[in-house]
């Protein structure tokens, strides 16, 4: 619910207290995305711009973006959703890039920082995988696999190989953990845990993402009973009164 007018008001006052350079992230593959959606970033980057050489009245005014492929995570409403490719993630990226350096206005002044796609594939096999990944993990290990963490260790084509030689015993591959949309009905392998999140309400939270039906912020509206207060014995920390329900500080 963060609008682009309080972006460019937020870093207008940034910009105008003498600050010279802002970093702005962004992740490319959530759903519902196309193209023109990651093209417009440029467009912000250069209205951010745009806006420090206003406020500031200077020319040295910068703007880094920061964008990485989505990668579903379990426990929240995007563990039903498919995960962009590697192919596609690179390819909406170079676009980005592309349009970044061809603006002759702004594009030096706009730093441009990502992560392909390939990292992502694999963050997404054990993200949602289940024990059967255990296999892809093992044979990695035992191909020489370590601090995969770090991009100079890191190798995607060793993961692929692994994958590609112990899933098909389970009748699997990398796309059935990462690429494919999840149904209500499917039980997943996290169903057994509670997070103290309703999976009725992560579902319905899911349909309203589709939608691209914005939601409020429950500390200001009614309630939306997604589960966590009740189990987690917890209270908003600041009511539709404005008061403050907790410290502010140690005492």
């Amino acid at each position: 619910m963060v609008s682009e007018e309080d972006l460019i008001r937020t870093v207008a006052t940034a910009y105008g207290n003498g600050w010279r350079q802002v970093k702005l992230y962004f992740m490319c593959g959530l759903p519902t995305e196309t193209d023109d959606d990651v093209l417009q970033i440029a467009d912000m980057a250069t209205k951010v711009i745009a806006k420090g050489r206003e406020v500031s009245g200077k020319n040295d005014i910068r703007c880094t973006v920061s964008i990485g492929g989505f990668v579903p995570k379990p426990h929240t409403p995007f563990q039903w959703a498919p995960q962009l490719s590697a192919e596609e993630t690179d390819a909406r990226l170079e676009k980005l890039r592309e349009k970044i350096r061809g603006d002759k206005k702004y594009g030096r002044s706009i730093g441009f920082r990502y992560h392909d796609g390939k990292p992502g594939i694999v963050e997404g096999l054990l993200s949602r995988g289940d024990r059967r990944v255990g296999a892809v993990i093992r044979a990695v290990y035992q191909d020489g696999g370590r601090f995969d963490g770090w991009r100079e260790h890191f190798s995607y084509d060793r993961w692929m190989e692994c994958a590609e030689r112990t899933l098909p015993d389970f009748g699997l591959d990398v796309d059935w953990y990462t690429t494919r949309e999840r149904t209500y009905e499917e039980v997943l392998p996290w169903d057994h845990l509670d997070s103290g999140l309703d999976k009725d309400w992560l579902w319905e939270d899911w349909q309203d993402s589709l939608d691209e039906t914005e939601v409020d912020d429950c500390r200001w509206t009614p309630c939306f009973d997604c589960g966590v207060c009740p189990q987690m014995q917890t209270e908003i920390q600041v009511g539709p009164t404005g008061r403050k329900l907790l410290p502010l500080s140690v005492k």
